[in-house]
């Protein structure tokens, strides 16, 4: 690995710093409920905490850098211990908040009144765990899921559920260029040009095997490929794949602790190469499953459960019945589930201040059920998340340093100034999203 010096060190780490600063602040008012409003329930969906890098950095990742990848000592895909204590510090904070929203009381021990289910995989059924631990300290909170450790659970499977025939993959492919705009998924290298460019600095890309022995001296030049098959995850190869493993990496290292000369070996060293590089993770899952199509194919499940967890609309699940009748349901998942629950609802477009990722690790959708004095029920959704500074240094969450929180907007539900909408219109919106 190549030495640097400390002065590069600190200019990432200002460059970090400066970002999180210059965005502002998303805890404003718009964030708040009145003081007369009485929270009835809050149905949560979580992504996962932080994790070690899912893939390995054999093959492509390898022969794109002639520097060595950093060891993990936690397993490809499981929750790390940082990602453990993370997820417990956002927890503790959360327990606190239905506290003083007088949901549930602290110590005040109701089981019945607290649905975790997450997907079954490792990682998710960590997340969960901190969660029901933390939130409501010593209370036996039991984690769900429903099926072996390790496989995908429907609701939370992100797949392709209808039959892939020519008819139908004409139809998801043009829905995908369609939400792409312009160019669609033909101009992604074009459109990443520059996030390509940081990436290839970053990787001294230019003295790579993939360069020097395999002749592929630029990854926009690497042609993207799409398919899809029946009960699968769309797939995707070539420069936005390899792309997003390399980013992924990056901010997972930023996040997880390592020593800012080890993250990136030192070289990502602005806020704008930050933003350019995390941009191909973005759009790597907006590619996948963003598109309106692809969105139904694989939120429908989820938002199901969502929608029934607020009233009966005949949806079957082992778990519904319990959801219903809940104060707090925890959903655990992925990004991949954010990224395609969001467009089924058709949220409109939304920032995240002090955050480079739009699916940050551990960040929650909050979906709250308010009533009003005048006996009128209402619906909030916002997303909390930590901040990239909160993540990195592990900060405390309190009432003087609380979670970021974005009030989101989805279609036919329209909001007052205080960012909330009607349950009635809630409930319509989420019955046009899955007609």
């Amino acid at each position: 690995m190549k030495a640097i010096g400390l002065s590069l060190s600190m200019a990432v780490s200002a460059a970090l710093l400066s970002a999180c600063s210059s965005i502002g602040n998303s805890n404003n008012q718009t964030t708040l409920a009145p003081s007369d409003y009485t929270l009835e329930k809050v149905v949560f969906f979580s992504r996962h905490g932080i994790r070690a890098p899912l893939i390995g950095y054999g093959s492509a990742l390898a022969e794109a850098t002639p520097q060595t990848w950093p060891t993990w000592t936690t397993e490809g895909g499981h929750l790390t211990p940082k990602g453990a204590q993370l997820e417990g510090i956002f927890a503790e904070y959360l327990g606190h908040w239905l506290d003083v929203a007088g949901l549930i009381k602290q110590g005040e021990c109701r089981p019945e009144a607290v649905l975790v289910y997450t997907n079954s995989l490792p990682r998710t059924i960590a997340t969960g765990e901190q969660f029901a631990q933390k939130a409501f300290a010593d209370c036996g909170i039991d984690v769900r899921h429903l099926e072996a450790v390790g496989k995908m659970d429907n609701t939370f499977n992100p797949i392709v559920r209808s039959t892939v025939d020519a008819a139908f993959e004409k139809k998801l492919r043009r829905s995908i260029d369609e939400s792409l705009g312009a160019e669609g998924f033909a101009g992604l290298n074009q459109r990443l040009a520059n996030s390509y460019a940081a990436l290839e600095k970053v990787l001294n890309y230019q003295n790579s095997i993939a360069c020097k022995e395999k002749n592929s001296c630029q990854i926009a030049a690497i042609e993207n490929t799409l398919s899809f098959e029946q009960g699968k995850e769309p797939k995707t190869t070539g420069a936005l794949r390899n792309g997003t493993g390399a980013a992924d990496s990056f901010v997972l290292q930023y996040y997880e602790g390592f020593p800012l000369e080890q993250v990136a070996w030192g070289k990502i060293d602005s806020e704008e190469e930050w933003k350019n590089i995390t941009e191909i993770k973005d759009l790597y899952n907006d590619v996948l499953f963003g598109s309106p199509l692809m969105a139904k194919e694989a939120a429908t499940p989820l938002l199901s459960f969502i929608q029934n967890a607020f009233s009966d609309e005949g949806y079957a699940h082992p778990l519904i019945e319990q959801a219903r009748q809940a104060k707090v349901v925890m959903l655990v998942g992925h990004d991949s589930n954010v990224g395609s629950l969001l467009p089924l609802l058709k949220t409109k477009p939304y920032h995240l201040p002090n955050q480079y990722e739009h699916t940050p690790s551990g960040g929650k959708i909050a979906f709250q059920q308010w009533r009003d004095p005048q006996d009128k029920q209402w619906i909030k959704i916002e997303y909390f998340y930590q901040s990239t500074e909160q993540l990195r240094q592990a900060q405390a969450l309190s009432d003087s340093n609380p979670p970021q929180r974005v009030t989101l907007e989805i279609a036919n539900c329209p909001v007052n100034t205080q960012g909330f909408c009607a349950l009635e219109d809630f409930k319509q919106a989420m019955r046009k999203a899955l007609q």
